[in-house]
């Protein structure tokens, strides 16, 4: 077989060349995401990568975040790539991903069942490692060895990362998230959140057993003025370098730029991997700060915004069993809105109200009209919101309140289509999703509610 090859092309996109295939991964060329708090950082140059991708095969999405189902991009792939593009996304209990995709000019899909192989040529597999309700990583066979794990923004634990070795052995090389992925809300946690990110880095690829990891899905910055100073608290590939040479264990930085990473054998390391981590230490020691923030800020009506957000609860509430809605006991959170020249606001999810309120103490969060508006308004907002980082808890809070973390779940599984219901619990989709997901879902459930206790 020939060489493997592995360029980084943006952020959590790579260009994956083995056995005469191309694979494009999560691709976000261009624009913002996240409710416009995150800019690519560095960008990168469009014409580059229109020129190495435009006859690639396959088209790898690992989830439905923005920075990774980025659809401007996608969009603007359609119009240049070949037509039998295969697009592969992970098997779940909705087509909407896909549906979305067909409008834009895409027609080839592939389903990926959790854990199951997938031959793309006679000597290279592919496969999904699901995580939880959103989440996925790719793993790459070749001629039966697994060369690589695509982890992203899989927070694989120690039970994940046991499963996957005792069911796909251990890998040649991992790609990882390398910094923080927004802010829940409370500043005082970004420090250790930041150091928690480069630690999990370094304990998957010792329990994976792999014998590289490659950092990437983090080149990006937070644009706002009002998500900003979380740059501060961002990890460099520096900072990632240096973790991994405090902890004996072998990382090379990549960049936009110092080619790819070539594999004479895909059981051992790249045979050039020196040189582009030299390279590319270069490259990063470069980069330019970005300019001025020249983003217009909208206001949102306090009407609009009350329609909004009592419309989506109400949502929620009607997609949720009485019994289960009244034991989830969400409180009042009140919300201090900045451009309404600093008016306190209540919002009530049992009445499903927003009203305005004469505030006798601090608000519960900071935050403009636009983004708490997004928050509401779109299926995954809550979701951006926190990833966007476009809010702040009041001083008060060491830790997220319970309610909000409520909300957040409650309003995740909405997005993924899986109600509290009990319609929905045990419908034939959702048991076939558990189904499938069998294989690390206890262990995956495990840790999220750990999370919910912990932050």
């Amino acid at each position: 077989m020939s060489q493997a090859k592995i360029s980084l092309l943006s952020h959590a996109s790579v260009l994956i060349e083995v056995d005469g295939k191309k694979i494009v991964t999560d691709p976000w060329y261009f624009g913002t995401a996240f409710n416009d708090g995150w800019e690519l950082n560095p960008k990168p140059d469009l014409e580059q990568i229109k020129g190495q991708i435009q006859d690639v095969d396959i088209i790898w999405i690992s989830h439905e975040h923005p920075d990774h189902l980025h659809f401007p991009t996608l969009k603007w792939l359609a119009e240049f790539v070949r037509k039998d593009v295969t697009v592969f996304f992970q098997a779940t209990n909705s087509e909407k991903v896909f549906s979305a995709l067909k409008r834009l000019g895409y027609q080839s899909f592939i389903q990926m069942p959790h854990m199951k192989k997938i031959a793309i040529s006679p000597n290279v597999q592919l496969a999904c490692y699901a995580h939880r309700h959103l989440d996925s990583s790719l793993a790459v066979f070749v001629d039966n060895h697994f060369w690589l794990l695509n982890v992203n923004d899989t927070e694989l634990s120690t039970g994940d990362c046991s499963l996957i070795s005792k069911q796909f052995g251990n890998p040649t090389v991992v790609y990882n998230q390398f910094s923080i992925a927004g802010s829940d809300g409370v500043e005082s946690s970004l420090k250790n959140y930041a150091a928690k990110v480069m630690s999990e880095m370094v304990r998957q690829h010792k329990e994976l057993k792999a014998r590289l990891t490659v950092p990437f899905a983090s080149f990006v910055r937070f644009a706002r003025t009002d998500n900003a100073y979380i740059n501060a608290y961002a990890n460099d590939v520096f900072e990632v370098n240096r973790q991994f040479a405090d902890a004996a264990q072998t990382l090379c930085v990549q960049a936009y730029g110092s080619g790819a990473l070539v594999w004479e054998d895909p059981t051992q390391l790249p045979v050039n991997m020196n040189a582009v981590h030299s390279e590319s230490l270069h490259l990063w020691e470069k980069t330019e700060n970005p300019g001025p923030d020249l983003h217009e800020y909208s206001v949102i009506s306090a009407a609009e915004v009350q329609t909004t957000i009592e419309s989506r609860i109400k949502a929620w509430r009607d997609a949720t069993n009485p019994i289960l809605w009244r034991f989830l006991k969400l409180e009042k959170i009140t919300v201090l809105v900045r451009d309404w020249g600093d008016q306190v606001w209540e919002i009530d999810f049992n009445n499903a109200t927003f009203s305005q309120v004469n505030a006798e103490s601090a608000a519960d969060i900071q935050i403009a009209s636009q983004p708490l508006h997004q928050a509401f308004k779109m299926p995954f907002g809550i979701q951006t919101l926190g990833v966007s980082g476009r809010y702040q808890f009041g001083a008060k809070y060491q830790t997220v309140p319970a309610s909000w973390k409520k909300i957040r779940i409650l309003s995740s599984l909405f997005n993924a289509e899986i109600y509290l219901s009990l319609s929905s619990i045990f419908s034939s989709s959702t048991a076939r999703w558990i189904w499938q997901r069998r294989l690390g879902l206890s262990s995956q459930i495990v840790q999220q509610v750990k999370r919910f206790k912990g932050s």
